[in-house]
């Protein structure tokens, strides 16, 4: 044995051992700490992705009712609907004549 530990009292080893234990605490908290952390990270990250769907929906959403606003479909009353809706659809008769004489003109019948 080492000429120090001989020396060693009651109250250095007693000292001693309270360090350890005050260190095998520390480690604990360090330890517990560092899980929450990564549990927090975990979790912001989930949040992050969540927000993120959230404002995709929100701007799908959006598009739609601006649509739906261009098209008269939310009009006060189902004449007003009716009406529109007749108006869109003859547009797009339209646009597939065109689209129709463009691939005639373009030989790809």
């Amino acid at each position: 044995m080492p000429q120090f530990a001989l020396s060693m009292t009651v109250e250095d080893n007693q000292l001693i051992r309270s360090l350890q234990n005050k260190i095998a605490q520390l480690r604990q908290l360090y330890e517990a700490e560092k899980n929450k952390s990564a549990m927090l990270a975990a979790k912001l990250e989930h949040e992050k992705k969540e927000l993120m769907w959230s404002n995709k929906k929100y701007l799908e959403l959006h598009t739609k009712h601006d649509n739906l606003l261009v098209t008269g479909m939310l009009s006060a009353t189902e004449e007003d609907r009716k009406r529109n809706k007749a108006k869109l659809d003859k547009m797009v008769r339209e646009i597939d004549k065109c689209l129709a004489l463009i691939k005639v003109e373009h030989g790809n019948v």
